[in-house]
């Protein structure tokens, strides 16, 4: 197939990519590429067979495989809201761009239809998936003391055979209640902070470490952030790594 592993190299797909469009059956998978029709006939294909943006009536731009071909697709991908940036016969990486999006789109459509016809399962597995087995668990020995701070805090303690996230989990939770907010007072030495600069008047050094310690918090919320980002487009694309709603791994 010619695929890559992260991107596409010259006019080949990345795997990602086509096993997308092998879930959704493309018939000439073995000569999908970005170059040539080749490349045409999978976006019509997509529009065609999966995401039915246009009427028929209104597909013959697409249809047609001329010099006007990309100003078709720059219109009908800005339609979909798919980013078109500098697209042309050429321009491979934009080609693989809209491609990508127009196949998640695709993805996506598949996915709703399935589920509004009952043909989806969204039950949780009875055992969650830790991604790794039995023998693989680590952290068994902690889940006996975890359950005795758990029990002091009224939270539901762990099961004998918890996993390893469960396990974290429980760790993170009792953080959580050992930290709060207005559990006596913590002793913090400013001017012990350790701020990589050579600063000698006490006054700006102490207030470097405070500028460095909220730098730190504005740190932790971007990580928080960047995690319900990743979280809602691997939603979108239907391809999560994660899915916190049905409490498993993967798809």
């Amino acid at each position: 197939r010619g695929a890559t592993d992260g991107g596409a190299a010259g006019g080949s797909l990345p795997r990602a990519l086509l096993r997308k469009l092998e879930a959704l059956k493309y018939p000439e998978l073995g000569t999908a590429c970005l170059s040539g029709d080749a490349y045409c006939k999978m976006v019509l294909w997509l529009e065609e067979e999966k995401i039915r943006f246009y009427e028929p009536n209104q597909r013959k731009g697409l249809r047609e495989f001329g010099d006007e071909w990309f100003r078709h697709l720059t219109k009908y991908a800005k339609e979909l809201g798919v980013p078109t940036d500098a697209l042309g016969d050429k321009e491979t990486s934009s080609k693989l761009r809209v491609l990508s999006g127009l196949t998640n789109l695709a993805v996506h459509d598949v996915y709703r239809d399935r589920v509004e016809a009952s043909e989806v399962s969204m039950q949780a597995p009875l055992k969650p998936v830790a991604g790794g087995g039995e023998d693989k668990q680590q952290l068994r020995d902690l889940v006996a003391p975890l359950n005795k701070l758990l029990e002091q805090y009224s939270l539901p303690k762990l099961q004998p055979d918890a996993i390893d996230t469960d396990t974290i989990a429980a760790l993170r939770c009792i953080k959580t209640r050992m930290c709060q907010k207005g559990r006596g007072n913590v002793d913090l030495d400013l001017a012990a902070i350790p701020i990589a600069v050579e600063i000698d008047d006490p006054e700006v050094k102490r207030a470097a470490g405070v500028l460095r310690l909220l730098h730190n918090i504005e740190m932790g919320q971007l990580q928080v952030n960047v995690n319900l980002v990743l979280n809602e487009l691997q939603q979108l694309t239907a391809n999560p790594k994660t899915d916190s709603r049905l409490g498993r791994v993967g798809t």
